[in-house]
């Protein structure tokens, strides 16, 4: 039954009315796989690019290196070739992918081995733990990077997907942890790019078979059925780790978040103080120092029993009372989260300033203009322009005189004025006389430059 609303949701979400040329989609795929020449300059050059970011822990930096970074070529090029049975395509975009990968992890770890700048960052630890979002945005984000990618009309879309996707920072991660043997780093970072990219690539698969693209054509039935087996075969094996990943993920997230809740609720104890917390989503395991009020053996039990209204019914709580139970592990998460207290609070301070700041600003601009007739520098420019085109520039100061025993205390305002050309005499006295009137007859000095 074909209801006008259908027809009408069909017309809204109708991809086929805008999509390009097949012959030019093709021809944009085959562009971006190809790693020589231009894209490989720009490649070499987006891996520093992201590596200084990392290092210097600047957003802005990396954001430039995703922008330009060409990885998206090859990953797109492997969906796009599955969904068209064009085995070539696939083959070369694999083959390019893992060069262009093992050449940023290379590159990056050549820099990072010989930058003097070898602490973590936020932004490099941000790219070394996969969450459940990271896999969200990966499969929404290749979706909409795919539907981009075979428009007629170029739009922001993919460099949006290449900002949000994040393959390169990643990769240079991985350079980071390999140049510094943070090997846990280097498997967190390796594992984000692979999320990424087999996501991006499950979705550019989705989207094309969905769209009316012509499937490459085999010479006989026989071939066409092998191909046809591998491109499913191949479809598959991306798939199936993927949604494993992504399974993965979010039973570590939900455990993770559960773990979280648990120490927070229940041992925040009077006169106790939880000191460290290691919550290990692989082994299920809880590892808590506490410090200050002893507990029984009877309130450890009591506490354990409340796992299971956490639904952390199979993991295992351990509790360790007292500083002399610290060991490396709790010095390292010490040290980072005191480092994340002072960072933070760095920030605070620095919002703190800047506020201060424009309120003393606005302050002094509010003392230039007490006690006369005249405006703000911005409304005298524009008036004095009237009369005067050849005055570019404008400004206002308070020249105060402190009382003395026989004089009492004074203010002249001064009033500097840039020109563009010399100003000559009358018309410059002219002017002095007018900012006198403009000033009440209060006491002004012109400043001409």
């Amino acid at each position: 039954m074909d209801l006008p609303f259908l027809r009408w949701l069909r017309a809204r979400f109708d991809l086929a009315h805008d999509m390009a040329d097949p012959a030019e989609i093709v021809a944009d795929v085959e562009a971006g796989i190809a790693f020589k020449g231009t894209n490989l300059w720009v490649l070499f050059f987006a891996i520093l690019v992201a590596s200084v970011g990392l290092n210097v822990n600047s957003t802005a930096v990396i954001i430039g290196a995703m922008l330009i970074s060409p990885l998206m070529g090859p990953i797109v090029g492997v969906g796009f070739g599955a969904a068209t049975s064009n085995v070539d395509l696939v083959r070369r975009g694999l083959k390019n992918l893992g060069i262009a990968a093992g050449l940023s992890v290379l590159v990056s770890a050549l820099y990072f081995r010989f930058t003097p700048l070898t602490d973590a960052g936020s932004e490099l630890l941000a790219r070394t733990t996969p969450t459940t979002w990271d896999v969200a945005i990966a499969l929404f984000g290749g979706a909409a990077g795919a539907i981009g990618f075979t428009r007629r009309e170029v739009s922001n879309v993919v460099p949006g997907v290449s900002i949000a996707t994040a393959l390169m920072p990643p990769l240079c991660t991985v350079g980071y942890g390999l140049a510094t043997a943070h090997w846990a780093f280097m498997a967190g970072a390796l594992y984000l790019f692979c999320i990424n990219a087999a996501f991006i690539s499950l979705a550019m698969f989705l989207v094309a078979r969905i769209l009316p693209l012509p499937h490459y054509a085999f010479e006989n039935p026989k071939q066409a059925r092998r191909a046809k087996m591998l491109f499913w075969a191949v479809a598959v094996s991306t798939a199936v780790p993927s949604v494993w990943l992504a399974a993965r993920i979010v039973r570590h997230t939900t455990f993770e978040h559960n773990a979280q809740r648990f120490v927070d609720e229940e041992l925040n104890l009077p006169g106790a103080y939880v000191v460290t917390r290691r919550i290990e989503a692989e082994n299920r395991t809880i590892n808590v120092l506490l410090t200050g009020r002893v507990l029984t053996a009877a309130q450890l039990r009591a506490v354990r029993a409340r796992l299971n209204e956490y639904h952390l019914r199979d993991a295992q709580l351990i509790m360790r009372q007292g500083l002399a139970q610290i060991d490396s592990a709790d010095a390292y998460a010490l040290r980072t989260s005191l480092l994340e207290d002072v960072r933070s609070r760095n920030e605070q301070t620095l919002a703190g300033y800047d506020t201060r700041l424009t309120q003393l600003q606005q302050l002094l601009t509010q003392q230039a203009t007490a006690g006369t007739a005249l405006p703000t520098s911005e409304t005298l420019l524009r008036e004095v322009q009237a009369e005067h085109p050849t005055v570019r520039q404008l400004g206002l100061s308070r020249l105060v005189r402190p009382a003395t025993d026989s004089l009492r205390a004074d203010t002249t305002v001064v009033v500097a004025v840039r020109t563009s050309r010399p100003l000559p005499a009358a018309e410059s006295q002219r002017l002095s006389q007018w900012l006198t009137v403009r000033a009440g007859r209060q006491p002004v000095r012109l400043l001409l430059e």
